[in-house]
């Protein structure tokens, strides 16, 4: 990949330079300015080190759910120093850094933010002169000029802004053309009237597959106490269900000339707009495809960035454990497979149009997977009864069907003789189900800002559970998926990319 040559070329060219060094040529040293304001509130930036993401980025291409973070753009990531080709333990930055450093992710420029409720401090703040300090590590790699900014807005209790304040990136110049970071911050007073602070990070890309601005040790402190802030999930609007329903299609955008929506060749799908909710910000989480299921499937990646089933077992829980961990059922239905637990390729069958031929329990236990990994043509079987009907199903089109070898036109024929089962059934008129229809990556499988990797999903749900004919602005990716389906069916999350993910809010009547 070009991407990894360029960073093998910059390694050799550019060698270590002192902070002296650095100073020389109109940056600064990594040791803190003396006389910033005085302070008695702690850091109020959650996870301003990125320490509670739960698995670091292998090359900075995957997007991930940052905790405490609301993503505003792109898909920011985090990795962990001393990956290769990425800033080492050794690397200027900061003394006290922990494993992991903020990036701009694989889909050009990237947006960070979290919202500080400081309400507590409105009296004091309303007397006027109550500081602030806003610092962090900033960087990027090489000779490279991405980069990434800092900054708050001050804001009443009505949203208005108040007032601002932003430090610079630092730039390729600053850094003496070294891989690192260095410290910045800014200093003022805190405007009248402020009652919420939003610290956001703006990650800016020039060239290359990933966008290389560093952050790390994020620090927002104001001259008042404070009580400490803690990691907690987000708000969530999603009903209970007796069974949700999961379907992947494959490689195709939004719209446009390579997208779903308002595609001819797609009228079946199109015309189920009208009985759901469309999600026009779904993103996926990279390429190629089979890290997408796995996402969906596990709330990480553990390792894997290609479709290597054959080679790789994953030995970690997935969701069909958490279902099993509810006291609930759960089945895998696959198009064309041969048998129970069919793990092998033939024909247009591949064992990854499910992700679950991935995991360690399925291929260890024969008896266990031939139970829940099952041809297609037994789920209108199953689907005959409500009783009958697994609490969670995941069901897949063959590698024809599922728009990858055959095309839109193939799918959509393909959907409209399958989703019939399943609105058809007992558990569908009788009790409240959930289908959530969605794609596992974007039409091109390529990194940076022409290639966001937005993808079609379209939920639907039985009992009048789901808005109709609604389009959601609300941005989530597979990640936010898999938290809605945990908290529609009362599961555990399995990592803090579900558990500290959006759920899919604002589709749901009444909200």
């Amino acid at each position: 990949m070009q991407r990894s040559t360029i960073r093998d070329l910059r390694n050799r060219a550019f060698t270590t330079l002192s902070a002296a060094a650095l100073i020389a040529l109109g940056g600064t040293a990594v040791t803190p300015a003396l006389g910033h304001a005085a302070t008695t509130s702690p850091n109020l930036v959650v996870d301003g080190d990125a320490e509670s993401v739960v698995q670091c980025s292998p090359k900075g291409l995957d997007g991930m759910t940052l905790p405490g973070w609301n993503i505003g753009n792109g898909e920011p990531n985090a990795v962990c120093y001393g990956q290769s080709g990425w800033p080492s333990s050794s690397s200027p930055g900061p003394s006290n850094r922990g494993q992991k450093f903020f990036t701009g992710g694989g889909t050009g420029n990237s947006e960070l933010d979290q919202t500080i409720d400081i309400s507590a401090a409105g009296a004091a703040i309303d007397q006027g002169g109550i500081s602030y300090d806003l610092s962090g590590w900033l960087g990027g790699y090489g000779a490279q000029l991405d980069r990434v900014g800092l900054s708050v807005a001050f804001l009443n209790s009505a949203g208005t802004q108040l007032g601002s304040a932003s430090i610079t990136p630092v730039n390729s110049f600053d850094r003496g053309f070294q891989t690192g970071l260095l410290y910045r911050d800014t200093t003022g007073n805190i405007p009248k009237g402020t009652r919420t602070a939003r610290v956001s990070l703006n990650f800016i890309w020039t060239d290359g597959d990933t966008t290389d601005g560093y952050a790390d040790n994020i620090s927002l402190t104001i001259g008042t106490p404070m009580a400490a802030r803690s990691l907690s999930q987000s708000t969530s609007y999603v009903p209970g269900y007796d069974h949700v329903f999961v379907v992947y299609m494959e490689n195709q955008d939004y719209d446009g000339a390579a997208g779903i929506i308002g595609n001819s060749a797609a009228p079946y799908i199109n015309s189920l707009r009208s009985q759901g909710s469309t999600l026009s910000q779904s993103y996926g989480t990279t390429h190629p495809s089979d890290p997408n299921y796995v996402a969906l499937a596990a709330g990480g990646l553990y390792g894997l960035v290609d479709n290597s089933v054959g080679s790789t077992v994953i030995d970690a829980p997935h969701i069909g454990n958490s279902v099993d961990a509810a006291g609930k059922t759960w089945k895998g239905y696959a198009e064309d497979a041969s048998g129970n637990c069919d793990l092998t390729s033939h024909g247009q069958y591949y064992p990854d149009d499910l992700p679950f031929a991935y995991f360690k329990n399925m291929r260890s236990d024969q008896a266990y997977c031939a139970a829940h990994l099952q041809p297609l043509t037994q789920m209108s079987t199953d689907l005959q009864s409500a009783s009958t009907t697994p609490n969670f199903v995941w069901f897949a089109a063959n590698e024809c069907h599922n728009m990858e070898g055959c095309g839109v036109a193939s799918g959509d024929s393909w959907l409209s003789t399958t989703l019939p089962t399943i609105f058809n059934s007992p558990a569908w008129k009788t009790q409240r189900s959930l289908l959530i229809l969605t794609w596992d990556e974007g039409n091109v499988k390529a990194f940076g800002p022409l290639y966001p990797n937005r993808v079609p999903t379209i939920m639907l749900g039985s009992q009048n559970t789901v808005k109709t004919n609604y389009t959601s602005s609300q941005r989530t990716n597979q990640y936010g998926l898999l938290r809605t389906i945990d908290t529609a069916l009362g599961l555990r999350p399995l990592t803090a990319n579900d558990t500290y993910s959006w759920t899919v809010n604002d589709i749901w009547p009444g909200h």
